[in-house]
């Protein structure tokens, strides 16, 4: 036994430049497992509210949930890498066995090998880990906007035995199937398969034509369903149908996509019979067409991760702007105002209640909008608009509020906006969502008067984008400016109330929330009267705890699925160099030069990893322009930039692991 632990030692060591990738990835899984699981422990540094805390806790939730399923595919990738080291090790066993080492030995020597890189990836995993972590705890208090006061090293116990039971359970199925794949080994096989002159897998180029000409249609068709669709019905039929041609149309693309470029690539024969580009093209073909399905697969992960990353960063970004806009009082209260409840004046009625409201503001703002006979589907029927021309049938319908001049000017004063002026027979747009922007410049474009309890009111050419409640999103649609004459005969639609804190914020806040509770709780629901509340503060920690949710889990799985497609991608191609020696002595043989050896492997290492993140990036084009419609409803606040950050990212970790493989495939080929 100690002979045999000696051994497996010896052969860590020996062949640690095999290892690399494999443990790097390992190490990397295990950093990344540990770090986002961490999250709660390290709220301890942070100076916290317990309302921000209770975020917190919820993101930690979450990261849970999707670490469950990131467990799983981190044990594929485990069980795919250590398949290749067994399968590079071929000979190595044979020779073992020939020298009289039982099958039962040769699987302890692998039970402890894997032990042994088990144990080194966790541990220089779950440390660096445990650096980062600190660095997370600092962005997190960054993001929510909290201090460093009580920092102090951390080590989470908790994410620590999470990590070492998840990764524990995959080495333990390493292990089973390191049993079973010895068990099967046959002596002869073992020796002679290297030298075995593999031949390479044809295809036949008339079928690969067709196949990719098929691809492309599926695509096409996939990309047409997909942006057809509209984001938020995510089991229609179109968005099920792109769902399924996309996959189709990925899978026949692979399949179809070495014949196709080799029959390409004849129709320049000075091309085609140049330097080894022959050889270069046939290695490729035999590769792709072997591994047609898992580059079919790893081609939908980057896709995956590109989306999630960028969708991620892109959803933090817009929902932290558009709170900033959609929050222009500190306190913002309405009471929908029907029939019997018409006279009722929301200060008035918590004066009576004991709520002094000027024992919290300097200032109260008081505004109403009014009902209008306009049903804004109806209004916006003939739209340019294919944003909204996709929403508009799946939106409620609403007739289109009113609110009168003077209390729009009332309201832009107290938040430092310019006032503006209208005649008595014109009507001005407003609204504070970005996606109506389009829609609106585009009826002002069309339209030149609205008819409004039958006056005909001229339309203004220039719009309003403004908030005029506190809310944590954009919800106002649309709503019309009319001079005070206009809503003599209208009725109240929404009563509001607004104003801003005076003093310590915090501490007003608290005050009028525990008064508010107080009263509703005993007052509102026998009065049978809703009236709804909503402050600055609480838009920012939902929004934020919204935002950092989208971005940590994005960010997480987008790291997961980019490091397990490129480790799986560079150990496919290292595993073909194992089996290619032989075909590469022999063009040695014939007095092909290391150089051009060299630039062959390039090529074919090159266009091995283009191929699945270059498909890859045409799905995220479509796919990104649909999130970004998605995103559009909270708002849009430069989500091209934010995509153009997690794509750079993502090809620099990708080209990390190109040079890592490119490197290691001259290594294998020129020292055999």
């Amino acid at each position: 036994m100690k002979m045999l632990f000696k051994l497996s030692s010896r052969n860590v060591k020996r062949s640690i430049k095999d290892y690399t990738i494999y443990f790097l990835t390992l190490v990397l899984g295990v950093c990344i497992f540990y770090v986002f699981n961490s999250l709660e422990s390290q709220t301890i540094m942070m100076d916290l509210p317990e309302s921000k805390k209770v975020f917190v806790e919820l993101i930690s939730r979450v990261i849970s949930v999707v670490s469950g399923f990131v467990s799983c595919i981190l044990g594929f990738l485990v069980i795919y890498a250590n398949s290749f080291i067994i399968k590079k090790r071929n000979k190595e066993f044979g020779i073992y066995m020939t020298l009289g080492i039982s099958k039962s030995k040769i699987s302890i020597m692998l039970f402890v090998e894997t032990i042994i890189i088990g144990i080194l990836s966790l541990l220089v995993g779950i440390f660096i880990g445990v650096f980062l972590s600190q660095g997370l705890a600092g962005i997190t208090a960054k993001l929510f906007e909290a201090s460093m006061t009580k920092y102090q090293f951390v080590f989470s116990k908790e994410s620590c035995l999470k990590t070492v039971f998840y990764f524990g359970i995959m080495f333990f199925v390493v292990m089973f199937l390191n049993f079973v794949v010895v068990s099967r080994y046959n002596l002869i096989d073992l020796i002679y398969r290297s030298k075995a002159n593999q031949k390479l897998k044809g295809t036949n180029l008339l079928l690969s034509v067709f196949l990719f000409v098929m691809s492309i249609v599926c695509l096409a068709f996939a990309y047409k369903f997909i942006l057809d669709n509209q984001i938020f019905n995510l089991n229609g039929k179109e968005f099920n149908r792109a769902i399924i041609l996309g996959i189709i149309g990925t899978v026949l693309f692979f399949r179809a996509l070495a014949g196709f470029l080799i029959k390409v690539t004849q129709s320049s024969k000075n091309y085609y019979l140049k330097n080894l580009n022959t050889f270069t093209l046939r290695q490729l073909n035999s590769k792709i067409n072997l591994h047609y399905v898992s580059m079919s697969i790893i081609c939908l992960m980057l896709f995956i991760a590109i989306g999630m990353s960028s969708t991620g960063i892109g959803m933090k970004s817009t929902l932290e702007n558009t709170v900033r806009f959609q929050t222009p009082f500190d306190m913002s209260m309405y009471i929908e105002a029907l029939e019997e409840k018409d006279n009722i004046e929301i200060d008035e009625f918590l004066k009576s209640k004991g709520i002094h409201l000027g024992n919290y503001a300097s200032e109260v703002i008081k505004y109403n909008l009014y009902d209008n006979n306009i049903p804004f589907k109806k209004m916006f029927e003939k739209t340019n608009s294919q944003f909204l021309k996709k929403q508009i049938d799946s939106m409620r319908e609403f007739n289109v509020p009113v609110i009168k001049i003077s209390d729009y000017n009332r309201v832009m004063k107290t938040q430092g906006e310019e006032e503006i002026n209208l005649k008595e027979d014109e009507v001005v747009l407003l609204t504070d969502m970005e996606s109506m922007r389009e829609p609106i410049v585009d009826f002002i474009e069309k339209n030149y008067i609205i008819d409004i309890n039958n006056n005909k009111l001229n339309i203004k050419n220039d719009y309003e984008f403004k908030s005029i409640e506190t809310l944590p999103m954009s919800m106002n649609f649309l709503t019309l400016i009319v001079d005070d004459k206009q809503v003599e005969n209208m009725n109240i639609y929404k009563k509001f109330l607004s104003f801003n804190y005076k003093g310590n914020k915090l501490e007003t806040e608290s005050k009028v929330l525990n008064d508010l509770e107080k009263v509703a709780t005993n007052n509102f629901e026998k009065l049978d009267i809703k009236i709804s509340a909503m402050t600055k503060i609480l838009c920012f920690e939902s929004n934020m705890a919204t935002a950092n949710i989208f971005l940590f889990v994005g960010i997480y799985i987008g790291i997961v699925f980019l490091i397990s497609s490129a480790a799986v991608l560079a150990l496919s191609q290292l595993s073909g160099a194992t089996e290619s020696i032989e075909r590469y002595k022999a063009i040695r043989n014939l007095g092909v030069s290391t150089e051009m050896i060299n630039k062959s492997i390039f090529v074919q290492v090159l266009l091995y990893f283009f191929l699945p993140i270059g498909l890859a990036l045409v799905h995220s084009i479509c796919g990104i322009k649909v999130a970004n419609n998605f995103i559009k409803v909270f708002g849009d606040h430069d989500m091209i930039s934010n995509n153009i950050v997690s794509i750079g990212a993502i090809l620099v970790v990708y080209g990390i692991y190109f040079i890592a493989t490119y490197n290691g495939y001259k290594r294998i080929v020129n020292n055999d």
